[in-house]
């Protein structure tokens, strides 16, 4: 049986790919959204990265676009320590804000429990790189996955049109 159902987003394409919980019962979506009203505000650019903090109701605690002039998105959403998340998606990177190698980047965000950047970085080569997914691994590190057509950049090795991708760094 449902227990509750909420539509979120504003007059534009609005999306959700990924969602967690967060230590006050409550839940952390991340997706992209093409709107600027209705329950989105903030937005910078064509499509933006979308944090939506919801409380155990559904009801919107807070939202945070997130990005660059152009295109961002994010695709997975985790824990990350005590009231700190890790979002990964990709940009495309041409506007200036956010610096990277090419075409789509990777982008990795660590957010605190607001939903404000903590830090973030952009990984890839010169062709599409895109991160869909990231965990926290063993000795201080993340560990993200997701494909990649570069092959220069941060990237070398691949095998000839897609690859899947894997990266580990250390945490910052």
């Amino acid at each position: 049986n449902i227990v509750w159902q909420k539509i979120l987003g504003g007059s534009s394409s609005d999306y959700a790919n990924s969602i967690t919980t967060t230590s006050d019962d409550g839940y952390l979506m991340a997706g992209y959204t093409s709107s600027n009203d209705g329950d989105v505000s903030g937005n910078h650019g064509l499509q933006d990265a979308w944090i939506v903090k919801l409380n155990g109701s559904g009801n919107i605690m807070w939202q945070k676009t997130l990005g660059g002039l152009k295109s961002d998105y994010a695709n997975f959403i985790a824990k990350s320590g005590v009231g700190s998340y890790i979002m990964a998606g990709y940009t495309i990177i041409e506007d200036g804000i956010l610096t990277g190698n090419g075409d789509n980047d990777a982008w990795v965000v660590k957010l605190d429990g607001s939903g404000n950047i903590i830090w973030q970085k952009t990984l890839g080569g010169s062709n599409d790189d895109q991160a869909r997914v990231i965990i926290e691994g063993s000795n201080s590190s993340y560990v993200m996955a997701g494909f990649t057509n570069s092959n220069n950049g941060d990237i070398s090795g691949n095998h000839g049109d897609y690859d899947a991708w894997v990266v580990k760094f250390k945490k910052q």
